[in-house]
């Protein structure tokens, strides 16, 4: 009999339907989900959420900009159960759903209602939309199963991890950056071109200045720059100068990642590079941060040419390999024996 695993797709979330009531419930989640990690002041959980919602509200009105995220996402999703029943071995039946940390479906609603349905799944393998591992996103789930299931949480739960160092992402993310830029072949000798790799930014110090005492993923960061850059570099098609690192932080708790956006700018233009490219290797779906913030700041920046390079999206290779990681994980798990139950 097969086993019949539910797969949970998770992204972060963001509102694509804009009002104040969508920004303050997904400005609640956000502050209930950083809250259980890093001390948040109450004053700021109960005032950010509604103040923050007005000036979203209205600057979503202003702008007239409505993140593409949660549609890229549920066509993620989508894609990828397609590749699963293409690719999926006899031993398992695949059913797929699509969750968002801060909007809804909420990701925690649905484990829940998965945990404990009256329909009975073998197992559940969580993929978090977010190549960055940290207390903030696969931990998280992590620490609901456990929550929920006690110890027997690892029989039965599994989050797909270590996407930050795969060489399969490394490679499927160099072809589609190439896919986006004149190859070194086809370069004129007078352009000097760099590429700015974008990064989920992350605390690494409180506000006294302490470490943080959580695991906030700078490591995986650092790990997924390097093992990107190195692919790039190695490929004859690479025609950059330069290729460096900038997180996209926030400004909540602590002292953040370095360098930032501007920061990057600035070291680009110290070094002539005069044609700047972006690419958000941190992100695996287009989002206020990236195709908003960070590609505006670009196009602002002063760069003779300024291009961003879409997210991997709704990329077939993408959701191929994602489908292969989940099947890979649901083979090597039932072969121990860890993590499926018998039926």
């Amino acid at each position: 009999m097969k086993k019949h695993i539910a797969v949970v797709v998770s992204s972060h979330g963001e509102v694509d339907s804009p009002s104040f009531r969508a920004y303050y419930d997904n400005m609640k989640h956000i502050f209930a989900h950083v809250s259980e990690i890093m001390p948040i002041p109450k004053l700021a959980r109960l005032l950010i959420p509604p103040i923050g919602a007005v000036i979203q509200a209205r600057k979503s009105k202003t702008e007239g900009y409505i993140s593409p995220m949660n549609r890229i996402s549920a066509r993620q999703a989508e894609l990828i159960s397609e590749k699963l029943q293409q690719i999926s071995s006899h031993d398992f039946q695949f059913s797929v759903f699509n969750t968002f940390e801060t909007t809804p479906p909420y990701t925690h609603d649905l484990l829940h209602h998965i945990l404990h349905a009256e329909q009975d799944y073998d197992g559940v393998i969580a993929l978090v939309m977010n190549p960055m591992e940290s207390a903030f996103s696969c931990g998280a789930i992590c620490r609901f199963a456990l929550k929920e299931l006690g110890a027997t949480a690892y029989r039965r739960v599994r989050v797909v991890t270590g996407l930050y160092k795969h060489q399969a992402l490394m490679n499927l993310y160099a072809e589609h950056i190439f896919s986006h830029v004149k190859p070194a072949s086809e370069k004129s000798g007078l352009d000097k071109s760099g590429l700015i790799v974008a990064l989920h930014g992350t605390v690494i110090s409180d506000t006294k200045g302490n470490p943080v005492p959580f695991h906030n993923g700078l490591m995986e960061n650092q790990t997924l720059f390097s093992c990107l850059k190195q692919t790039l570099e190695q490929d004859s098609r690479n025609p950059f100068e330069q290729i460096e690192p900038a997180y996209l932080n926030h400004q909540v708790g602590g002292k953040w990642t370095e360098p930032t956006l501007a920061q990057t700018f600035s070291l680009f233009k110290k070094n002539g590079i005069e044609h700047a490219y972006l690419f958000a290797a941190g992100y695996f779906a287009d989002n206020s941060e990236t195709h908003g913030n960070a590609q505006s700041q670009l196009k602002k920046a002063g760069f003779k040419t300024a291009y961003y390079i879409p997210c991997i999206n709704d990329s077939e290779a993408f959701a191929d390999l994602m489908a292969k990681e989940i099947v890979s994980a649901a083979e090597r798990l039932n072969a121990r024996g860890k993590f499926l139950i018998d039926s």
